[in-house]
Order: C-alpha cells, then structure tokens, then sequence
C-alpha cells in the first residue's frame, strides 16, 4: 500500500479565507477594541465582544458571569476561524471541495455581524450616555461621530471648577477586526470563483 502526500495546488486555494481565518484566531488575543478615558486614567472602560473592563481607580470592576459568557464568544470565533482556514485550503489539495464550501458559507460573514452589531452597540450605549447625562451633576455631551472624540469635561461643584478630559477611541484590534471580517465576506465571493 503506497501513501500519496497530498501537494497543494495554490491556485486553488482562497487567499482571502486564509487571511481572515488566521486573523480570526488571534483577534480574540488583541485585547479591548474601544476604550473611554476619564481623566488621567481615572477611569477607564475597555470594551471589545470578548472582554469589557472597568477600571476606576486602579480598581478591576468584573462580572464572572459575563466573563464564562466572553470566554464561550472567544471558543466560538476561534472555531469560525479554523474553518474559514479549512474551507479555504480543501480546495487547494483538491479534497472535499463540497465540504470547503459549507465551511466557507457558515463562516465567511459571521465575524462581520459580530462587528457590526459591536459598533450598533457602541452607539446605543453612549446615545444612552447623553441621555442620562442630564441627571448627573455633570452635564456630558458626546459629540458626533460618538466613538472616537476628545472633550474637556467641566463642572462646577461646591463653588470649585474641575475640568476632566474625556477621550473615546478604537484600538488597533477594531481595526484587524475590520480587516478579518471584510476578508471572511469577500472569501465567500472569491470561494465561488474557485
């Protein structure tokens, strides 16, 4: 009995799969994907689907429940990742070529809702922010776009100003996030090509 390796034949094989497969993997690693800083890190609100932190004053605020709840969002993007990755490569050592397509189609676009519904999300919570900005002592308006500002707060509490800086902004992960999540949605594309 005589074993063949298989070679694989790389114009077969879904560059834009294996790209956002293998950022899948990783992106859950990379930390928060949007952070809010009040102050000189008095507060601090990191965010991404895999983790939310709230540190104020060098004090970790943490929920174990929602933290079981991101551990299981991390396994499941971790395994669209190995089948973007799988579905992408198939083709290439022209095995299973049926399955490669049901890999790609689950999960080329997945990771975009992921962020998309992030994003949607970002814009609620701090529309919501506004709103509730008119009970607090201090009057906060975030300006548009919404997610990525820098504002001087100021109040005038007991006869004493304060003036606190306030920045928003998105992390180096959004931004591979974004790049894996265009790349699974044209995968599915450049998979039909094939």
């Amino acid at each position: 009995m005589t074993g063949t390796t298989p070679t694989l034949d790389f114009h077969r094989m879904n560059i834009p799969g294996v790209v956002a497969g293998v950022l899948t993997l990783i992106l859950p690693f990379l930390g928060a994907w949007w952070s809010l800083t009040l102050g000189t890190d008095a507060m601090v609100v990191t965010t991404s689907p895999f983790e939310a932190k709230t540190i104020i004053f060098g004090n970790y605020i943490a929920s174990p429940l929602f933290e079981w709840f991101c551990l299981g969002l991390k396994l499941g993007i971790m395994y669209m990742g190995v089948l973007l990755i799988a579905g992408s490569v198939l083709p290439a050592m022209n095995r299973n070529e049926d399955i490669a397509k049901v890999f790609i189609n689950f999960a080329s676009r997945k990771l975009l809702w992921l962020v998309l519904i992030f994003v949607v999300a970002l814009v609620i919570f701090v529309l919501l922010l506004n709103q509730t900005s008119s009970i607090l002592p201090v009057q906060i308006d975030i300006p548009f776009p919404y997610l990525v500002w820098t504002k001087s707060l100021s109040a005038d509490m007991g006869g004493m100003g304060i003036v606190v800086p306030i920045c928003a902004k998105f992390t180096y992960a959004f931004g591979v996030a974004v790049i894996a999540a265009v790349s699974g949605a044209y995968s599915r594309i450049y998979h039909e090509k094939l």
